[in-house]
């Protein structure tokens, strides 16, 4: 999916610790995070087998894109474990489905769904602020998507991200490691070598799972 301007699953967890607090008792609002929090967190994990918001030491936390996509796949548990409304987080997975298909997004289709997703949000908890991330997404997302050249799910970083692994397996066996100048010259010259149009039309490619649409998601997009 998107990697990740994302409305992640971590979007949702400051609602999520706050519920039994509300805007009313902001005084007792650090026990009530801390318990909420461990409570989530282990059902999370005994229930789903997710790590979820786990500070991670020099790589952020464990909210990353798989965690993301399991939560949304599986909205009736995740609003079952947060008591967050089921039909929010059916929203949130299905606007984040649709930006990372890859498909043609009927962008007036998609700012509509947005603007109604963003006006449920605000009638279910008007007491917390919407993120940022969020705002730009169910506000701005439509007129960012028709002014891309390309579907936005295709400008994803998934792919550079990939490259990583790469990266460190021409470092440690096909590199000199006498210096650095030619160490990271040895690295560009691999590079080169595996993104040749030749070399690339000689490897097996591998068959992508197609991403499955729901329903309401398939509304959202050009499907030909």
């Amino acid at each position: 999916m998107l990697g990740y301007v994302f409305l992640n699953v971590c979007c949702t967890y400051p609602i999520v610790y706050l519920l039994k607090v509300g805007k009313s008792d902001r005084k007792n609002t650090r026990k009530y995070f801390r318990k909420e929090k461990k409570k989530i967190q282990d059902e999370f994990r005994s229930e789903m087998g997710l790590l979820v918001d786990i500070v991670l030491q020099g790589h952020g936390t464990t909210n990353d894109g798989n965690t993301a996509r399991k939560f949304f796949k599986n909205f009736e548990k995740s609003a079952k474990i947060t008591n967050i409304d089921e039909e929010l987080i059916k929203k949130f997975g299905n606007i984040l489905m649709v930006l990372a298909s890859g498909y043609e997004i009927d962008t007036e289709s998609f700012k509509n769904y947005c603007l109604d997703t963003a006006k449920y949000y605000i009638t279910l908890y008007p007491w917390y602020y919407m993120p940022a991330s969020v705002h730009k997404i169910l506000i701005h997302g439509a007129d960012v998507i028709q002014h891309a050249l390309l579907p936005i799910g295709q400008l994803s970083e998934e792919a550079q991200e990939c490259r990583n692994k790469d990266f460190k397996i021409f470092r440690q066996h096909h590199s000199r490691k006498n210096s650095r100048i030619n160490n990271n010259e040895d690295l560009v010259h691999m590079l080169c070598v595996s993104s040749d149009p030749v070399i690339s039309s000689l490897r097996n490619v591998l068959k992508k799972n197609i991403l499955k649409l729901s329903d309401e998601a398939q509304n959202l997009v050009n499907i030909e």
